[in-house]
This record gives C-alpha cells, sequence and structure tokens, in this order.
C-alpha cells in the first residue's frame, strides 16, 4: 500500500525488511566460523529471534524508504519473535511517522518573531 504522494511504499518497506530479516535470523547460515544455533528446550526457546538493540539496525532498511531518521524509540522493548511480529508492530508507527513528517513539510518550518 503506497501513501498518496509521499512515495512510501508499505509493500516495498515490507519485502525489504524481509531480506534484513532473514539474514539476521539466520546467523550467518552461509559463515563457516558462525555460533551453532542453541539446543531446543533451552531458555534459547523463549528469547525473541531479534532483540530490540538488533532491531535497531534494521532502521537503516526503514529509512531507506522514509527518507528520513526513524527514532529506535519505534522498536518495541524485547525485540520481536517472529517476521510477522515486526511487521504487525513497527509498520502502523512508521506509516504515522510517514503521515507526521508529511504534514511538517506541507506546513513548512516556524517562523520566529523578531
Amino acid at each position: 500500500m503506497a501513501q498518496g504522494g509521499s512515495g512510501f511504499d508499505e509493500k516495498a518497506l515490507i519485502n525489504d525488511l524481509k531480506i534484513w530479516w532473514d539474514d539476521q535470523v539466520s546467523g550467518g547460515a552461509d559463515d563457516p566460523f558462525a555460533d551453532s544455533k542453541p539446543p531446543t528446550g533451552t531458555i534459547f526457546d523463549v528469547l525473541p529471534a531479534i532483540d530490540s538493540l538488533g532491531a535497531v539496525t534494521g532502521l537503516i532498511t526503514v529509512e531507506k524508504h522514509t527518507g528520513f531518521k526513524v527514532p529506535a524509540r519505534v522498536i518495541r522493548r524485547g525485540g520481536y519473535k517472529d517476521f510477522d511480529d515486526l511487521v504487525t508492530d513497527l509498520l502502523p508507527k512508521v506509516g504515522a511517522l510517514v503521515e507526521k513528517h508529511k504534514e511538517k513539510q506541507v506546513k513548512g518550518p516556524k517562523k520566529e518573531a523578531a
């Protein structure tokens, strides 16, 4: 879904985020020096696939689509258990920021009284 006139294409963002997500979650599957996956039935089963600190790196991908800096506060504390969890939480926040950014551009900068 493209947002009217801003050039923000939600579908393209989701596609790029999926590429970023897969790269992050694979843990360097192509890297022969990457740590092996932890065994099942351990504490690692309840940890998010990507924690909030790791998710902040995904904002670079988001910013390529918004054209402005996206604050780290849009990332949910604790991170995301899977890609759908990320998209469900992040896209409405990014969409709201895009709309807010458009409104600021329409209004223009505030003029100071002399």
